[in-house]
């Protein structure tokens, strides 16, 4: 565990890992200190710097790895430009990150310009535009176009997948994969999760959603090598210490914050959480 113990205290299992850490029934490490290797990482120093309260490291330092980059920006027309801009070949400069395989779009929200939907479509409208040569199918609003990064966002332990002649089932919330055939004839999509082949009838395509941009708590459990990760006023309940730091440890090698530093001072400052009661802490202390 890192830092402040009240940290976990979040929705979902946090807050039952608080209440056994409180019972005082079990020994507790808290693992706060960065050692050698790791820092000489700012993506590293600044998670733990957030975890801790404190805000992003601004001095220069020759012995830090140039993997951390926060661009101060307050518009959002122009987070979203650059944004785009970045994850289309505004990264080559660095190294040569493919954007499929390598780059991930993390944003706090769904909603507004810089929210998952509008960033999805803008981003195939770049990557994956219409063609000819490829099918879609459109749901609602958005269009599956063959080409296009996908989610599962729901547990589904019936589907079936093939994988190298093997036969099973069951894709799970979170997974992400890459549309491979769209056939309007028998109204099948096919999705290509690193290499299981599962099949989705037109009736299950609410299952899935465009991954090109992830709100930070789809990326939770997951690490990418590089994550771009725009920053905008939201609601107060999304733009916590909990939810940035999270945000900032989902990146292995490059992270690019976008935004405004009012914005993320008050994440910092924002130890606001949902918190679920139970009687566990209780319950142990009876024991």
């Amino acid at each position: 565990m890192h830092g402040d113990v009240d940290q976990l205290a979040s929705v979902g299992p946090g807050s039952i890992l608080k209440d056994i850490i409180a019972s005082n029934r079990i020994n507790v490490i808290v693992l706060d200190k960065i050692f050698r290797q790791a820092a000489k990482s700012k993506i590293i120093l600044n998670a733990h710097r957030v975890n801790s309260g404190k805000y992003f490291v601004e001095e220069d330092d020759k012995e830090l790895k140039k993997d951390f980059f926060f661009v101060q920006e307050n518009n959002q027309q122009r987070i979203l430009d650059f944004v785009l801009s970045l994850y289309t070949d505004g990264l080559k400069k660095f190294e040569n990150y493919d954007e499929f395989n390598n780059v991930q779009i993390i944003t706090p929200s769904k909603k507004g310009d810089v929210g998952t939907r509008e960033l999805n479509k803008r981003v195939q409208e770049l990557v994956n535009s219409k063609d000819i040569k490829k099918q879609e199918k459109s749901v609602g609003a958005f269009v599956f176009r063959e080409g296009d990064s996908v989610m599962q966002i729901k547990n589904n332990y019936d589907i079936q997948w093939e994988q190298n002649g093997e036969i099973s089932s069951g894709i799970f919330n979170g997974e992400m994969g890459v549309i491979t055939n769209i056939s309007n004839i028998s109204e099948t999509v096919e999705v290509d999760y690193d290499g299981k082949i599962a099949t989705y009838s037109f009736s299950e395509l609410d299952q899935i959603e465009h991954s090109y941009a992830i709100t930070v708590h789809k990326s939770q459990g997951s690490e990418f090598d590089v994550v771009i990760l725009p920053i905008v006023r939201s609601a107060p309940m999304l733009l916590t210490r909990n939810l940035l730091y999270t945000a900032l440890t989902r990146a292995k090698k490059l992270l690019i914050v976008i935004g405004s530093k009012e914005i993320i001072e008050f994440m910092i400052n924002n130890t606001d959480a949902k918190v679920r009661n139970t009687g566990l802490k209780y319950k142990l202390e009876v024991i």
